[in-house]
């Protein structure tokens, strides 16, 4: 029955002056982290919440930065997925993406916008997007059969191909993760991958699920 938002909760509830991430001079706790991202998830959910779509995808355009593991977080806890998007992909490649994933908001950062150029629906920008005030936000309702990511291949081969993959994915993973690795509260975990690609997820929900340190 848990999700990867249920499974922060319970560290962020237990854990709530550990270090939840770092980002060069900016650190996080997991208080500071669960906070953060209950705002920026009312932002979220005020734009989708209308959309019509039982399960919203939120398209996230970013450099690397400390919202990889912002954006997705308050994305999840608005009640969507999300889609990862890499800025060093070609242009026409992310606007297939953005539109074969049937996205409902664009989050991106201000001069990385204009290569979304085919996207004409609800944005947000990543500016002053930390000093969002808190609003409504949705019963939380995620299960482990809720669409976490929509994944895309590069398309390096061709068009690029989206993997669907649910929070029981990668709370199952996570079990794994945590026993083979034998991650603790003590543990710092440093996040290589890119944004875009799978062993980001590792990185980042199987850090912030168990209490550890995550360093961008």
């Amino acid at each position: 029955g848990e999700t990867v938002i249920s499974l922060f909760r319970k560290a962020a509830e237990k854990y709530p002056d550990n270090v939840a991430a770092v980002f060069k001079d900016k650190k996080y706790t997991y208080r500071e982290l669960d906070a953060l991202t209950d705002r920026i998830g009312g932002l979220i959910y005020g734009k989708v919440k209308d959309c019509g779509k039982e399960e919203p995808v939120v398209s996230i355009l970013i450099p690397r930065n400390e919202y990889m593991f912002i954006l997705p977080l308050a994305a999840m806890k608005a009640g969507c997925a999300y889609q990862p998007l890499d800025p060093s992909y070609p242009a026409d490649r992310l606007n297939f993406m953005v539109k074969d994933a049937g996205s409902v908001l664009l989050v991106a950062d201000a001069e990385l916008r204009p290569i979304i150029s085919e996207y004409e629906g609800e944005v947000i920008l990543t500016d002053g997007l930390k000093d969002a005030v808190p609003q409504e936000m949705p019963v939380e309702n995620l299960s482990p059969e809720s669409l976490f990511i929509l994944l895309y291949t590069s398309g390096s081969t061709g068009v690029p191909k989206g993997v669907m993959l649910e929070h029981g994915n990668l709370v199952a993973y996570n079990k794994f993760y945590k026993s083979y690795l034998d991650v603790t509260p003590d543990s710092k975990i440093a996040a290589y991958a890119s944004f875009g690609f799978d062993a980001n997820m590792m990185d980042i929900y199987c850090t912030l699920m168990n209490g550890a340190t995550l360093h961008i």
